[in-house]
Parts: C-alpha cells; structure tokens; sequence
C-alpha cells in the first residue's frame, strides 16, 4: 500500500523500530515528525489490516485541520486514492481499517471517545496539553486483541505546558534510538524509544526559506528560535529552571545540627486553602563554607527541609491538597525544625487569613515560631530569576555568586521545580498546571528574597563535613 521511497533517513529509520516500542518524535521544527507519524499509522494499517483503529489527537480543532490536510495529501499518495474521508466525523477508512482524528483540550471534549477502542495513539504536538492526565486518560481506550501490540507515538517540540514532563521522562539522560522503559504506577512498564530531529533531517523541504520565516515569527525571541531551529530542550520558552540533579540535589549528613556560627536558618511558607500549602526551611550561609563540593560564597541556600500537605499519589496531578488546618502545617515544619537544631525559627508567610478569618502568622506563630512576616514577594519575574541565577552558579561553582542547593527530602520541590516551565502569556512567569503546581516554588521565592544577601569574595572557609 504505502510507498517508502521519498522519506528522510530519520522517517525511514522509525519504520524499523519494533511495533512493541513507543515512540517519542521530538525536536526543532520541520524535522518531518508528522510524517513519520503518519507513515508509522499506515505502516500499523498494512500490517494489521482491518483489526488496525488509529486514533490521532491535538489539543485544538484548528490545528488538527492543518494535520487533516497533509494526512489526505499522504494517504492519497500511497493509496493511489483507494480510500474514503467523512470530512465531519473525521474518520478515514483505508485497507478495511480506520484512522480517527479528534480534538481533545479537556474532560468534556474526551467524552466522545468513551467506549471506543483503537489499536494506536498519535499525540501531535504533545507538549501544548496542559497535564499528562486527560492523555492518560486517552490512553485508556487503547485495546487489541492478543497479537496486537498497543503503540503510543508523541510527536512536539520543545516549550508548552508537558514541555518540562516530556523533557524529563524522554529527553533527559535518553539517548537516540536506544530503548528504555518507564515505570508505571501499577508496578508495570512502558517501553520507549526517542527519535530526535531537526530541519536538517528532513531533505525535502527548502532550508534556506523554511529559517527565513522561522526568524521572522521567532523575531525578538532568541530562545524560542534555537528550539525550532535546532530541538534545544534546555533552554528559551520551555524550562523556566535550569536544573541539574547532580550539582543542586545536596544531601545533608547523618545528623546534621545546624551550627548558627555558619548558617542563619529562615522558614518560607506558601499556604492555600484548597491548593497545598508548602513550608520550606532553608539554611543561608554565614561565611564562604566547603560543603563537600567545594567552597560555596557566603549567601548560599540551602534547602534543608519540606513540610506539605500536597498529594503526591499520582505525579500527573501534584495540585490536590490533604487541606491541613495552618497550625498543623506549622507545628510539623517547627518540629522538623527543632530535630536539626533550629530552636523557635523566624520566617515568612503567604496569605492573610486562615481557614477561620484569622490573622495566619499569629495562628502560625503560636506552634513556636520566633516570628513570622509577609513575604518581599516583589514580582515573580524577579523571584525566579534570582533563583535561575543562583542555580546557575553552583553549575558553574562561581567563586562569587550565592549558590542553591536542595536536601533529597524536599520532594515535592524537587518534583515541580526542575519541570517548572514557562507561561508562554508571560515567559518570565511560571506556567502553573496540575502536574507542576507553582506553591514549592513560590515558597523558595520567599526564601530567596528574603534572605538576599550581597556576596563578597574573601573570608574564612569552614569545612562541614
């Protein structure tokens, strides 16, 4: 049925991968992942015949039409026009099988897929869905009868809402063409293959012109350009951090006693009343200190330990909260607190009022703070810089900038602030969405803000460990 004579060595190359391996098309734009997508689902139609229902999904009816058209344009190609389209169900029927194209943005719209069964799932332009969650959901519907294997295909590029989970489960520490498997809430497990691309691997499209126009609608935007133009997934319009767990993930030693010769210790508090609440104790530092990973300037944070009411049971929705009182919150972050020696601590906190009207620092103050004030919130551009600036500089071990590091207790931190992403309304800001909810990282903002410090070069240098 379908000719493979005029595809690129990529597209060639993902036709031979296994049916029984996911795939996930990332890159720059105009790599020809939407092709390769496509002949993947005729490649899954000739081989299963009319057992073969494909499901291909976008997050908006408009661009699922720009797909519509290139679909028939290919399918006419290598069908020789032997197939059918109902242009208003959107249902294509080829070789006695099917291919479905719908436009799901939400719960409402994934209605219409109730009860319906399909053998493969192409998610075009993964990276715009707001929460993994409604795809899961999507993949639901996948079923075949044994001797099927099921497939899933991503294709998107760099930026969007999934830009920071897509980056972590298929970009991060994956390697091209090299199988790897993902683990799932059930115990069971996914096997994936990431197949990057660019515009240099597609031969059949005019280079010069296609960067031309991509210039021109990337113009001010130097970020944005090196995502389209070369798949850069670690930087512009798509990680609002940049995170490396190797530099800034710091453990701290068995029993460690904050010693206040070295550390001035501070509480940042994010409290919601439906949202969860997240109290962060962060340790700053006194005096250039040697933690083990060389000497770190004097200002340095250190996050040291968490307390959230957040739920943590399903990692596509980190936005659901076990709703504790502010006392409660208050009483275990004071706790924690007092176990490293941190006797009455002072802090900072957001909200006003409490569940019940009441002032919230006064209700917090009573389980033992020291003192508790109102954050410097000051724009959150300007937070999440200083926090961009300071992680950068424990990558580069920069002799004079404050450094930030993070104990591997604080999970829920660490679970949104690396896959922290940019609101593309506002790419200074934090793109909040339920699988990466912003409350650990305004938090640490408080911290940040609060306890700024100017960084000097001289000093004694106190070895911790």
């Amino acid at each position: 049925m379908a000719s493979y004579e005029q595809l690129s060595a990529m597209q060639t190359a993902v036709l031979g991968i296994p049916h029984e391996y996911n795939i996930a098309l990332l890159g720059g734009r105009g790599g020809g992942k939407s092709v390769a997508a496509l002949m993947l689902a005729l490649q899954h139609i000739q081989t299963y015949g009319e057992e073969a229902n494909v499901l291909v999904v976008r997050r908006t009816l408009r661009a699922l039409s720009e797909f519509e058209d290139e679909m028939l344009a290919i399918v006419a190609n290598a069908t020789g026009g032997n197939y059918s389209y109902n242009k208003v169900e959107k249902i294509l029927r080829v070789a006695g099988a099917t291919v479905t194209l719908a436009a799901i943005e939400d719960r409402r719209s994934y209605d219409k897929l109730q009860g319906k069964s399909f053998t493969m799932l192409i998610v075009e332009e993964v990276t715009q869905f707001a929460s993994e969650r409604l795809l899961r959901m999507i993949r639901s519907n996948l079923r075949a009868r044994e001797g099927i294997p099921t497939r899933v295909v991503y294709c998107g590029n760099p930026g969007g809402p999934l830009h920071g989970l897509i980056h972590k489960r298929h970009i991060l520490n994956r390697q091209p063409y090299v199988p790897y498997s993902i683990e799932l809430e059930d115990g069971d497990a996914e096997l994936w293959v990431t197949v990057p691309s660019t515009l240099h691997d597609n031969p059949f499209i005019a280079h010069d012109a296609y960067i031309r126009r991509l210039r021109e609608a990337c113009h001010g935007n130097p970020g944005l350009l090196q995502q389209w133009l070369e798949g850069a997934w670690d930087s512009g319009a798509g990680l609002l951090f940049t995170f490396d767990y190797d530099v800034h993930v710091l453990p701290r030693p068995n029993r460690f006693v904050v010693d206040y010769d070295m550390w001035r210790a501070r509480v940042g508090i994010d409290w919601g009343l439906s949202s969860p609440s997240v109290s962060l104790l962060g340790l700053r530092a006194n005096r250039p200190l040697d933690l083990g990973r060389g000497v770190v300037p004097k200002g340095s944070l250190w996050v040291v330990q968490e307390v959230t009411d957040a739920v943590m049971d399903d990692e596509m929705d980190l936005s659901t909260s076990r709703e504790w009182p502010p006392s409660r919150l208050g009483e275990r972050i004071v706790n924690r607190a007092a176990d490293m020696g941190v006797q009455r601590p002072t802090g900072v906190v957001d909200s006003a009022r409490g569940l019940r009207g009441e002032d919230l620092a006064d209700e917090m103050r009573e389980e033992g703070f020291w003192q508790l004030t109102r954050p410097r919130k000051g724009s959150r551009a300007e937070g999440g810089a200083v926090i961009n600036s300071m992680l950068t500089a424990a990558a580069d071990r920069d002799p004079i900038r404050p450094h930030l590091y993070i104990d591997p207790c604080c999970a829920y931190l660490l679970a949104t602030l690396p896959s922290a992403v940019r609101d593309e309304s506002d790419p200074d800001d934090w793109h909040d969405t339920p699988s990466c909810p912003d409350h650990a990282g305004d938090a640490l903002r408080y911290l940040v803000n609060e306890q700024r410090v100017r960084p000097i070069t001289n000093g004694r240098v106190v070895g911790m460990f």
